[in-house]
């Protein structure tokens, strides 16, 4: 594919466009200097999205684009959507892949176009709207105004953009209210914060057994390739990730789990958790990610460790098949 590199003018950030194929477009933005923006005076806006980087997607047919969430300033938003209209693009459709902050602020950008999302998505957002717009939901800066979604659905909805069927599907991966969206001709899986590299947030950790669960189940699926929103920008360049990031995501999760009664739990490293992954070329270590394990470590250990630890078959994993 071909990549251009353009910064978005008062931004400590730049906007990278890969041009996946003809109709598969990503737009992936990080900070350029991720330590001027650590400590305390660091936003959500950087410490859950521009310091490791985050991907929004455009699947595009003549002079219509399905948009797969729209980033995390206005600015960028603005860009990708001016980018698009210079290549002919005069409708949007917009898929949300979650509720979470970092992937909706530019809902307001695509303000006149149809925003589809699942019914648990728009629920949260709802339920929420006050915090978020008054920023204190996950503190400042504040979405406002915050544009719901205008049409929902629940477990399955059938897109149609041309020739090009985009399956969407309501998962129960990293947050009840996933959407995935899939390419069905080109077996391309768009998977919003469902897998990560190295390793995914853990946020709903009552749920995380589902998610471990549902996670093996997507490898029934005929997947050539998986796209994440936060993710190695080289790998999204060369047209995404092979199946086997499933399995990292399965056998990190597995092994915090089944860990988490260990007497020195919270001080495992996180390549102690994903050095195996990493060895088999699936996953690369990327070091702001050594935040989020230690915060996945506190949360499983708050939460296991009055707890008995679930049952986790390999056999019902699906692990490496």
């Amino acid at each position: 594919c071909s990549c251009t590199v353009v910064t978005i003018a008062n931004e400590n950030s730049a906007v990278q466009v890969f041009e996946i194929d003809d109709h598969l477009t990503a737009f992936f933005t990080i900070n350029e200097n991720t330590k001027e923006t650590a400590g305390q005076s660091a936003s959500w806006v950087d410490i859950d999205a521009m310091n490791l980087g985050i991907a929004a997607y455009a699947v595009s047919h003549a002079d219509h684009a399905v948009v797969y969430d729209t980033l995390t300033t206005i600015d960028q938003a603005q860009w990708m959507r001016y980018y698009l209209e210079q290549n002919g693009i005069s409708r949007f459709t917009v898929v949300l892949s979650h509720w979470h902050l970092d992937h909706i602020v530019g809902n307001e950008v695509f303000a006149d176009s149809e925003i589809i999302s699942s019914v648990q998505t728009r629920e949260a957002l709802l339920q929420n709207k006050n915090k978020i717009e008054q920023g204190t939901l996950w503190g400042p800066p504040a979405i406002r105004p915050l544009i719901l979604p205008d049409r929902t659905f629940r477990d399955k909805l059938d897109l149609h953009l041309g020739p090009y069927k985009l399956e969407l599907h309501n998962v129960n991966i990293h947050s009840i209210d996933t959407t995935l969206l899939y390419i069905t001709d080109d077996r391309i899986l768009l998977a919003g914060d469902a897998l990560e590299d190295p390793v995914t947030y853990i946020g709903e950790v009552e749920y995380l057994v589902d998610h471990i669960h549902q996670l093996g189940q997507l490898k029934e699926m005929e997947i050539s390739r998986i796209l994440p929103n936060h993710a190695d920008p080289f790998v999204i360049m060369r047209g995404g990730y092979e199946i086997t990031l499933i399995d990292a995501t399965i056998d990190y999760l597995s092994k915090m789990l089944s860990r988490a009664h260990d007497k020195d739990y919270l001080g495992g490293h996180i390549k102690d958790y994903i050095g195996d992954s990493v060895a088999k070329g699936w996953i690369r270590y990327f070091e702001p990610y050594r935040e989020v394990h230690e915060h996945n470590l506190k949360t499983i250990h708050e939460y296991y460790n009055t707890r008995k630890l679930p049952d986790l078959r390999q056999e019902s994993l699906n692990i490496g098949r």
